[in-house]
């Protein structure tokens, strides 16, 4: 994903349009390709505006009663993370083990 990266570079430089629509070009090849986007690079973006987000610069982040406030400042977008489980919180798969149940529930009937 080194548009989203070229895009975070521009953030901070100030080239916000730019970096939008680096941003903009990473989602529409990631679509066309049908290819995801790791939650790593999903996650650094506004999922509304397509702006870059960086503490301080572009994004608010707050800890309240345990749960992380991102907020967007260029539209107001907000997303919540609650930060007691870790594993929702690094991004990991949650829907993992319906699959390995299902793959289970297939080699036990054979």
């Amino acid at each position: 994903m080194k548009l989203i990266e070229m895009a975070m570079e521009l953030a901070k430089r100030g080239d916000m349009d730019l970096s939008r629509e680096y941003v903009n070009l990473a989602l529409q090849y990631a679509s066309k390709a049908r290819v995801k986007i790791p939650l790593r690079y999903k996650r650094t973006f506004c999922r509304k505006c397509h702006t870059p987000l960086i503490p301080g610069i572009t994004e608010r982040r707050r800890i309240r009663s345990k749960i992380l406030i991102r907020v967007c400042l260029t539209c107001g977008w907000i997303r919540r993370y609650d930060t007691r489980n870790p594993t929702r919180l690094k991004g990991s798969k949650i829907g993992r083990s319906r699959h390995k149940d299902r793959e289970d529930g297939i080699n036990r009937r054979s």
